[in-house]
């Protein structure tokens, strides 16, 4: 079965019609007016400088006409952009194809050519490498393949068609979803899984994606290498900068599951993580267990630790690979009956769980990869009942000058060091926020909550006792009780590099 790696695609998706760029989830060939009509090497533009890769176009006039030549020049406009083009609409014949490749169409999508003229595609791919083509799959409510402008199904299923076009050499399909009124829906998931599992080809999800969320459950299942944004883009329910950047680092945290356990498991990580729990062990009752939420939890070591103690656990994170790595470590320490795991985004938590589920809250070394930070926490607070508890972990701002080389510097930007909002994580391929002490306590004011308790975690962390030979036993307790005094005066704590706060939530 095929899998993606490391090149999960984001592609916004352009329908061209009478020269413009429209919402096709909304067209229907009774349709005098255009809804939402962009012009498309403005649009495609924007795009780019939001950091796209590749754009997907279709030609609406030219798939429902058998002159293929529709708009040729805007599309020979949008191909000498510095971008590459996946292109689709008329091409039926050698010749349809032959001008798409000289124009510079980086991936040329085949649809009614593969129902109707395989041996063609042969030839094109014996001509060209079977990498200049996909096989664009549009199917009805029944799953049957839609030809000639998605005006026909011709009784064919898509795992069929995907099949014998895998056979051919095409490696890589877009399907999407059509309705009886010639519009697309939304993305069919369960038959892009299928033709993935069941023909060999990479599946890109077309259709309407309508959120983060989509990209996420399609990015969770292997063989479905990418997704097509449309109107989401066109409504701003989805920023594409922000799909590219938090695909990007999900990509980060699967690919970087080796490295992470290893970072667990230094000296440093040990501390950091026996620091936390005894923070966090200073404000939880004696008397009573407290269901628990973990918020970007990954592979649970927090989460372990208070399942060990009789805490009931849901863990919520996206990445599958620290989720297994979870599950494994649960069924070890015989703990899986206090532990539930969910794979969606933070975001979803407000919809998932109702008021007043849990008692205590994690969010530890979370929000500072995400640029929607104020929503993840907006959400994750959202089930939480009044009284509840809330840690909250992050990178620490002020500790920046101190974690900085001087040779990545001239004289002159040190001073910037001091204002650094952003940097590079240290075990994760992406950029991280750093946040200070006094913000966060506001915007916990501010958001119903009231302060307990603001510890630095690990204040020490450039100090060289903590070298990879300085791990003894004995050495190991002298720095935690070091580090325990530090974390909780000031003004150690203000330079530690990481901020933990306590806060409670006010009564209603």
């Amino acid at each position: 079965m095929p899998t993606h790696d490391n090149d999960f695609l984001v592609i916004p998706a352009m329908h061209l019609k009478g020269g413009k760029s429209f919402d096709f989830t909304q067209y229907s060939e009774s349709d005098s007016a255009l809804p939402d009509v962009v012009e498309p090497v403005a649009c495609a533009q924007y795009w780019i400088e939001q950091g796209a890769g590749w754009i997907h176009v279709i030609n609406v006039d030219a798939a429902h006409d058998e002159d293929a030549s529709h708009h040729w020049p805007l599309v020979e406009q949008i191909c000498k952009l510095p971008v590459m083009i996946q292109y689709g609409g008329g091409i039926r014949t050698m010749e349809d194809i032959d001008w798409a490749i000289r124009i510079g169409v980086t991936r040329v999508l085949i649809n009614t050519a593969a129902v109707e003229n395989p041996m063609m595609v042969a030839q094109a791919i014996a001509k060209y490498g079977s990498e200049r083509f996909a096989l664009s799959i549009n199917t009805d409510p029944q799953g049957e393949v839609m030809t000639h402008g998605w005006s026909m199904a011709g009784g064919q299923k898509a795992v069929t068609l995907g099949v014998q076009m895998y056979r051919l050499g095409i490696t890589t399909a877009i399907h999407n979803r059509i309705n009886a009124d010639g519009s697309m829906s939304g993305a069919d998931l369960e038959v892009s899984k299928e033709l993935s599992q069941l023909t060999g080809l990479n599946v890109i999800v077309g259709g309407e994606v309508r959120d983060m969320d989509d990209v996420v459950e399609c990015y969770n299942h292997s063989g479905i290498s990418g997704v097509l944004i449309g109107k989401a883009l066109h409504t701003g329910k989805i920023i594409l900068k922000q799909a590219l950047k938090a695909t990007t680092r999900k990509i980060a945290f699967e690919s970087a599951l080796p490295q992470w356990k290893q970072e667990q498991s230094s000296l440093k990580g040990q501390i950091r993580y026996a620091l936390s729990a005894q923070n966090l062990s200073n404000h939880l009752p004696e008397d009573k267990v407290l269901r628990t939420l973990d918020a970007g939890g990954g592979n649970g070591i927090d989460s372990l630790a208070l399942a060990q103690s009789g805490y009931q656990v849901d863990l919520v994170d996206t990445s599958l690979s620290m989720l297994h790595d979870l599950q494994a470590g649960a069924d070890q320490s015989g703990v899986a009956h206090q532990l539930k795991t969910h794979s969606f985004d933070i975001r979803e938590i407000r919809k998932r769980f109702s008021a007043d589920t849990f008692d205590l809250l994690l969010c530890h070394n979370v929000i500072q990869y995400s640029d929607d930070w104020e929503d993840l926490l907006t959400s994750m607070i959202a089930p939480l009942a009044s009284g509840g508890l809330f840690s909250l972990m992050t990178r620490n701002k002020h500790s920046v000058p101190f974690d900085a080389s001087l040779d990545d510097y001239e004289i002159e930007q040190l001073h910037e060091l001091l204002e650094q909002p952003q940097g590079k994580s240290g075990v994760f391929d992406t950029d991280i926020s750093f946040f200070t002490s006094g913000f966060l306590c506001q915007w916990l004011s501010c958001h119903g909550f009231n302060v307990v308790a603001n510890y630095g975690v690990f204040c020490m962390y450039n100090h060289p006792n903590l070298s990879p030979t300085y791990e003894g036993a004995v050495n190991i307790d002298k720095l935690l009780t070091m580090e325990k005094h530090l974390g909780e005066n000031s003004p150690y704590r203000e330079t530690a590099r990481y901020i933990q706060i306590i806060a409670q939530k006010a009564w209603r």
